[in-house]
């Protein structure tokens, strides 16, 4: 008889990747958070703040939601994270380039409703990215 002895399995778990992930989140909801308050110093009358930051920073937001996807999608896929962040990410790209969009058009029915579920969901992704669950890998977040 040989005694077998069970060595416990080595869980991959998403480092580096969760710390990308982190970090690029971190930026982009720094930059959703500007947006309303660039909007607000417009309404508080200073026209500038309009063009001068509202604009820039959401025409170049949703670029950064293209980089949290492309980052995203490397967590789930060489980190071994979950799916739903890449998902998530992805639609995040097409609402905020439609945000973008009705902004131009100035389309305020769309526009202000749209930009805060944007910034909801950015906020609560960067949230979840720094609590323990988004440190687990797939297979243990299934138990």
């Amino acid at each position: 008889m040989t005694a077998t002895i069970d060595q416990p399995v080595k869980v991959r778990r998403p480092r580096a990747t969760l710390q990308l992930l982190r970090i690029t989140l971190v930026v982009h909801a720094v930059l959703v958070i500007a947006q309303p308050i660039a909007a607000g110093y417009f309404l508080a009358g200073n026209v500038d703040a309009m063009t001068d930051i509202h604009a820039t920073v959401g025409g170049s937001v949703w670029m950064v939601a293209f980089l949290q996807t492309i980052v995203a999608a490397c967590y789930t896929i060489a980190g071994r994270g979950r799916l739903w962040p890449t998902i998530a990410s992805a639609v995040l790209v097409v609402a905020e380039f439609v945000q973008l969009t009705f902004g131009y058009l100035q389309n305020f029915a769309v526009h202000i409703p749209l930009g805060t579920a944007i910034v909801t969901a950015v906020v609560w992704m960067t949230v979840w990215s720094f609590r323990r669950t988004a440190r687990l890998s797939r297979r243990e977040a299934k138990r």
